[in-house]
């Protein structure tokens, strides 16, 4: 069993077979309830990065580790139960927004678990507006809601998971600026959970305080938005593009 605390280390490049490392020297700490936004140029191994955490694909070289314990020893289907990867792109199905928002969860869940896991990823006075409210159907492509409202409900999706460990991988793009910060917000209030942000708008990385930037496969600097705004390097030149 995964306990809940979640440091994780990275080590020695990664390499997709027969090419060229994608990430090199990587070595993170990730600690339980701590929230971070990973940041850099599109292409510079971001979601790589995260996307090995829940085993999508396999490194060559060097080890991801939980709490001392090589994630290859963990079963995808438990290791996928702790962390969860919310993509920028979100899915959903044909059925009711409650069948939507519970899609791999527990059977457990009350209506009230369902109403403050929305209220958090602020859909829920979206989903009250609609006649039937958390029993309206939505057709495979949700054509009901916007971008950002399908983005918010697969976001209450994850808040729904037993997962303590949750990535969004630009997964508020779609929301107004304005919007997105209160949800940010919500998310970082949540002291139970582990969370990283991959994210393009470095507002996000304002917010949590706590940025790695990733360059070329490398991990180039750590540390706070002011840290970073006086090193004068990528960050700081991300910063005058926003």
């Amino acid at each position: 069993m995964l306990n809940r605390r979640f440091p994780t280390f990275y080590s020695r490049p990664l390499h997709y077979e027969y090419n060229s490392p994608i990430l090199q020297n990587i070595n993170l700490k990730i600690k339980s309830g701590e929230k971070m936004t990973i940041v850099g140029l599109s292409g510079s191994g971001k979601s790589t990065l995260m996307k090995l955490l829940v085993n999508y694909f396999d490194v060559s070289n060097g080890e991801i580790l939980i709490n001392n314990l090589n994630i290859l020893n963990i079963s995808k289907k438990q290791l996928r139960s702790f962390i969860n990867y919310v993509p920028q792109i979100p899915y959903t199905f044909s059925g009711t927004i409650k069948e939507n928002l519970l899609l791999g969860n527990r059977t457990t869940i009350t209506e009230k678990d369902i109403v403050t896991a929305c209220k958090t990823a602020m859909i829920h006075d979206d989903i009250m507006h609609l006649p039937l409210g958390y029993d309206s159907k939505l057709d495979e492509n949700a054509a009901t809601f916007s971008g950002g409202q399908k983005q918010r409900l697969t976001i209450a999706r994850a808040l729904l998971s037993p997962a303590k460990v949750l990535i969004f991988d630009e997964s508020t793009s779609g929301l107004d600026v304005l919007t997105e910060e209160k949800l940010i917000k919500n998310l970082m209030a949540l002291s139970s959970k582990t969370i990283i942000f991959i994210a393009h708008r470095l507002s996000i990385a304002r917010i949590t305080n706590n940025i790695t930037v990733i360059d070329n496969g490398k991990i180039i600097e750590r540390g706070s938005h002011e840290e970073l705004l006086k090193n004068k390097s990528l960050y700081f030149n991300l910063m005058q593009t926003q």
